[in-house]
């Protein structure tokens, strides 16, 4: 079991998350406010606790201005049947539309102390498992996801799937991806998609306690599930207690602390938006005990990456511990009858 490990995913998407569900003026408000002040001063808070988190940020708004897709191809989704970038400023840039482009912001990240880590949350935030995407599609969202990481010299190492809508990993894999950010981890999973919802509401009402997760190989890419998603305070989220908000945060670094394994935290920047300054304060205050026990040498705080390199590492040890000595077929070793003499270090000839 892993040592006791906290790990914190960010949804960076500005606009990008949710233009096609609900287009609107609140939309381009939330972006821009992200922009400006949530994500930065989400960055203060890990950075002034000394923790690392992994940043996963919609490819296309890592640019200043939107590149050239007509290499991607058109999809249509039940709840979506425009062209994909129909609401996206052709034209403009951070400067003129910041609620679309951040690549300040990634700058901004990088140059972050503790290091932060940057991975993509797509490229333009289609929904991969959903009906209506194509494996066509989501092979060029990666296409153009390593295109990026090449040009501003970005490891391609964790990648967060649009609401978590998992899909085509093994394109994935094949793109040179390490890991990905699997469905949350729950006490208790129905088939019935609704019963999961329920659960999870009460959960988020109830303050109950998170689960703990570990990694594992999933076609060959380490899959790091979910712990807790802290939920926005709009609409019915809003009468979520922030009180309880906070206790099921406390109760999962306590569970890590003591029973070990990993404690994986994930929301969105802009989650913080709505009602705010309310989920700020819960996060950070979340961040400054998480903090405290980090320095206190209780627990870990890990980005995807590198507990996705530790696992693959750890698995390798594994692998080489069970395999059996090879033996030399008798007669064969070298001794100084044979005319030679192996140096140490050298491998025995077969």
């Amino acid at each position: 079991m892993t040592r006791p490990t906290v790990v914190i995913s960010l949804d960076l998407e500005l606009s990008w998350g949710s233009f096609d569900l609900s287009y609107g003026d609140d939309l381009l408000k939330m972006g821009r406010w992200t922009h400006d002040v949530g994500a930065p001063n989400l960055l203060k808070h890990l950075t002034r606790n000394g923790l690392s988190a992994t940043w996963a940020i919609v490819g296309a708004m890592m640019r200043r201005s939107l590149p050239d897709v007509s290499g991607l191809p058109e999809v249509r989704f039940p709840h979506f049947s425009k062209p994909w970038f129909s609401y996206i400023p052709k034209d403009g840039d951070e400067k003129s539309h910041p609620e679309w482009f951040g690549a300040s912001l990634v700058e901004m990240i990088r140059n972050a102390t503790p290091e932060q880590e940057i991975g993509f949350h797509s490229f333009s935030h289609v929904p991969f498992g959903e009906r209506g995407m194509t494996r066509e599609r989501a092979i060029a969202e990666y296409r153009y996801c390593a295109q990026i990481a090449k040009e501003l010299g970005i490891a391609k190492s964790s990648f967060v799937f649009p609401r978590n809508s998992v899909g085509y990993l093994a394109e994935l894999r094949d793109a040179g991806f390490d890991c990905f950010r699997d469905v949350d981890r729950l006490p208790m999973r129905f088939a019935n998609g609704a019963l999961n919802s329920l659960g999870m509401i009460w959960a988020d009402f109830a303050g109950s306690t998170p689960c703990m997760v570990e990694p594992s190989l999933k076609d060959g890419i380490v899959s790091i599930p979910g712990s807790l998603l802290i939920r926005y305070a709009a609409g019915w989220r809003k009468y979520i207690p922030d009180s309880s908000r906070l206790r099921r945060l406390r109760k999962g670094l306590e569970r890590v602390r003591l029973s070990r394994g990993v404690f994986h935290v994930w929301f969105h920047p802009e989650n913080l938006y709505a009602e705010w300054p309310r989920v700020e304060n819960v996060v950070a205050r979340f961040l400054e005990e998480l903090g405290v026990l980090v320095r206190n040498g209780d627990v870990r705080c890990l980005t995807m990456g590198q507990l996705a390199s530790e696992f693959r590492a750890a698995a390798t040890v594994k692998q080489n511990s069970q395999q059996p000595a090879v033996l030399a077929p008798a007669g064969r070793v070298n001794s100084p009858a044979s005319g030679s003499r192996r140096r140490a270090g050298e491998p025995i000839s077969a």
